[in-house]
């Protein structure tokens, strides 16, 4: 039998004692809602930990085998062989329902956990405290830091009040970034854990620390950590590098990052932008996430003491895993449906068919896509890779290769520490075998810190400061330089681009065409030809299955095809039109957008893609969303009132918006924004515009309460020159409009925001850029006529492509 995949991935973080923060259940709309208000209010504290260590043997129910002295859990009663069965009347018979109902107590509640001792059942009441972690010489505070999608992720930060290190009154810094596992940070009766020792150590020696909880952890909020991305996980830790390059007790020259196993690989990524002055990552690779995998089996296999022709068996069998998860975008579940001989015994988040290690698929899906070695060599600082000579997680090879890359782009900025005997969890043991057995459970390695601050003072000593100009956070011009890509001439405007991730992409036109991309952009290979069908929209769920919205007859002139929807399955080489839609027939399209929709497999919290279209220009309107990838579709109702749809958008399953038109004649129409708030089954007016000849084009929400439309004017009075761009700043329930030009040749097509203030729209004859919300507006340079412009983010950053007569892109460093 092959080794289990739950022995290769959690094993990158180090065990930690139950709190009441680690899971986070799938917020509700009025909580998504709540969790967008000002960032300016404080971020409420949820309860403080139990002090609880759990049977990892125990899936099937929560038994006590630990009890921290002092820690709410002891003082409430709780012993070690307790099993608990209720926590304020809400049974729990797993630790992940222990953590939700948890998570759902506030700190300075009582509530009655109900335990079985010995058999017989025992009710205790248990006042959970808002405890917090102190450090000597340091001031402890819990601030937080926002998202680029405008959740908030609770932050702590330590102050030294003595000036140690100071230059000119500000202290270094060190982010500190964790492992891969969905586990708090914030365990204030856990001052003991190896990661809060090597903050605490910085702390004293007179560093500003920062830590910041992933996503649905302890007080983040959004989503919860299990269903993110990796993509979506770098953007907090780059919001928390921004808010600590930006604190006044903050030497900009002198910020470093550690980043411990997968924080490891999140590090070069930090470090792009010259504003990271050294890195220090512990544990770590970097070749590719499929190359560790079959290592990693092979390594540990033998470890467990395996014969040489079981471990090829554990290897071949990894690599039929990996190949299906990582290579195909599949799931677990589907690599057990295909091969039963490899089916593991379903380990809640840990193992299950769409989590491993606590982390969804789609977490490993990005986790393929990173060239690491390329993220070394486009990063800047030192570097120092660490590695424990007991490390049975990684190897040290990887850790020679970061320093090779670093020292081929800037020679003597490279190097690599072994700590003889310790383990991937900071611990000593007499053995390889003693630390295979109990990794992170053996003697603190004290000298680590030491060897840090010793590299730290070895990196100023020898190179002069980074400028502080170059230490500023990065901040995205919107006047960025765009690329005009190598696509095929056009005669006028295209309609659709789309990227499902950072290489892979399809654009198509009104000539019937559809073009690929798997390199970013740099080339394109025509897939899909057919004439008579206008590619007015595309969207992909994957790099295979997608769907292609054809804009049908009675509009534009040669256009014969009926057909309004078209799905593929290979990624947009063959395309099938779809019948199977409900209600009366749907003329054509302009539009589509995807939303995940929670729901509940084999008793867990998923996510499944729907995919919602909207057309079309010159009416009739229709709204339409299929749950089963394209294949069958259902239609909603638009109100009389909403005669043309041109755009979508859907901020989660209930919540989204609709750019529309009063009438399908443009001479008598205004322009319409409707929202609905119960998944398109009503919708409602909330923007009108009072001028005639005008309809809404395009929409943008960088973040959930901000939102942006572009209104198009096709008034003959030349007089009538002033144009402008829907706005709204509290998630679309009042819409204001922000002046774009006074320019009677100006007609808005596409619109994108990076964040609240970064954006772009495209228009006749050029487009515009603001980095300010739009109170000013500049030329953008991606061309005329833009009528899509779409934003990938990845690891790498962002990457935005803008369609019009011309294909641009633009790389960026993400904000």
């Amino acid at each position: 039998m092959r080794l289990a995949a739950l022995a290769l991935w959690p094993a990158l973080t180090v065990p930690a004692f139950l709190s009441a923060q680690p899971m986070a259940p799938m917020p509700s709309v009025t909580a998504t809602a709540a969790a967008a208000h000002a960032a300016a209010a404080p971020l409420p504290r949820r309860a403080g930990t139990l002090g609880i260590r759990l049977d990892p043997q125990a899936t099937d129910r929560v038994k006590v085998i630990e009890v921290v002295p002092g820690a709410t859990a002891a003082a409430a009663g709780v012993q070690p062989g307790d099993t608990v069965v209720a926590v304020a009347g809400r049974a729990v018979k797993a630790p992940d329902t222990l953590r939700s109902a948890l998570r759902e107590v506030q700190a300075g509640q009582t509530l009655r956990i109900d335990v079985l001792r010995q058999g017989a059942p025992v009710a205790l009441k248990v006042t959970l405290s808002d405890r917090r972690e102190a450090v000597e010489g340091s001031t402890v505070s819990y601030r937080s830091v926002e998202a680029p999608k405008g959740y908030r992720l609770r932050s702590i930060v330590t102050v030294p009040n003595r000036p140690q290190r100071a230059q000119a009154g500000r202290h270094p810094a060190l982010l500190y970034v964790q492992g891969i596992t969905c586990d708090s940070i914030d365990r204030p009766d856990r001052p003991d854990a190896a990661d809060t020792r090597i903050v605490h150590t910085m702390a004293r020696q007179g560093f500003v620390t920062l830590r910041v909880d992933k996503a649905g952890l302890g007080d983040s909020e959004g989503p919860p950590c299990h269903e993110i991305g990796f993509a979506e996980e770098l953007d907090g830790y780059r919001a928390a590098l921004n808010a600590l390059a930006t604190m006044p007790e903050v030497d900009p020259r002198r910020i470093y990052v550690f980043g411990h196993s997968m924080g490891g690989l999140m590090a070069p990524y930090l470090a792009r932008d010259g504003r990271v002055r050294g890195s220090m990552v512990y544990g770590t690779l970097a070749r590719t996430w499929f190359e560790y995998q079959l290592e990693n089996a092979r390594r540990q296999s033998a470890l467990a003491g395996k014969s040489p022709a079981e471990v090829s068996d554990d290897v071949l069998g990894q690599a039929k895993e990996s190949s299906m998860i990582l290579v195909d975008k599949k799931t677990l579940g589907d690599v057990w449906r295909r091969w039963p001989e490899l089916r593991q015994e379903p380990d809640g988040l840990m193992v299950g068919e769409n989590h491993i290690a606590t982390r969804s698929m789609k977490f490993f899906h990005e986790l393929q896509d990173l060239n690491l070695a390329r993220a070394w060599q486009e990063s800047s600082g030192a570097v120092l890779a660490i590695y424990g000579e007991y490390d049975w997680v990684t190897a040290l090879q990887d850790h020679q290769l970061i320093a090779d890359i670093v020292n081929a782009r800037t020679p003597g900025a490279g190097s690599v520490l072994t700590l003889p005997q310790v383990d991937h969890g900071f611990t000593r043991h007499a053995s390889l075998q003693d630390s295979f057995r109990a990794m992170g459970q053996g003697t603190w390695e004290a000298e680590l810190p030491r060897r840090m601050l010793a590299w730290i003072d070895s990196v100023e000593a020898a190179a002069p400061a980074i400028p502080a100009q170059a230490a500023a956070p990065a901040r995205v011009a919107a006047t960025a330089a765009w690329q005009k890509l190598p696509t095929e001439p056009y005669r006028g405007k295209q309609d659709d681009v789309f990227f499902v991730n950072e290489r892979v992409g399809w654009y198509g036109n009104g000539d019937g065409k559809v073009f690929r991309s798997t390199d970013g952009g740099d080339t394109w290979s025509r897939v899909w030809e057919q004439k008579g069908t206008f590619v007015r929209a595309i969207a992909f769920v994957d790099e295979k299955v997608g769907v292609l919205g054809n804009v049908g007859t009675g509009y534009f002139p040669g256009v014969t095809d009926t057909v309004p929807v078209y799905r593929t399955e290979d990624g947009g080489v063959t395309w099938t039109p779809v019948t199977a839609i409900e209600g009366p027939p749907v003329v054509g399209l302009c539009a589509f957008d995807i939303v995940q929709v929670p729901f509940i497999n084999a008793g867990r919290l998923d996510h499944r893609p729907r995919i919602v279209g909207v057309g079309r220009v010159g009416g009739p309107a229709a709204f339409i969303w299929s749950d089963d990838l394209g294949k069958t579709w259902k239609q909603g109702q638009l109100p009389a009132l909403g005669a043309a749809a041109f755009d979508v958008k859907f901020l989660d399953d209930r919540r989204g918006f609709i750019a529309a038109a009063t009438h399908a004649d443009v001479s008598q129409s205004n322009a319409l924004i409707l929202a609905t708030d119960d998944g398109g089954a009503s919708w409602r007016e909330v923007y009108r515009s009072t001028r005639p000849f005008e309809l809404t084009w395009k929409m943008s929400f960088p973040t959930p309460q901000v939102g942006y439309t572009t209104v198009q004017s096709y008034n003959p009075d030349r007089t009538a020159s002033a144009r402008v761009v829907a706005k709204t700043t509290d998630g679309g329930r009042t819409w204001s409009e922000v002046a774009l030009a006074d320019e009677h040749a100006v007609r808005q097509f596409g619109v994108a925001f990076l964040d609240a203030n970064t954006g772009w729209v495209g228009a006749v004859p050029h487009g515009f850029a603001t980095d300010d919300g739009g109170k000013t507006w500049h030329k953008a340079g991606f061309g005329n006529a833009v009528n899509k412009i779409r934003l990938v983010r990845s690891a790498a950053g962002v990457s935005a492509y803008a369609i019009g007569v011309e294909v641009h892109r633009l790389r960026m460093p993400a904000p």
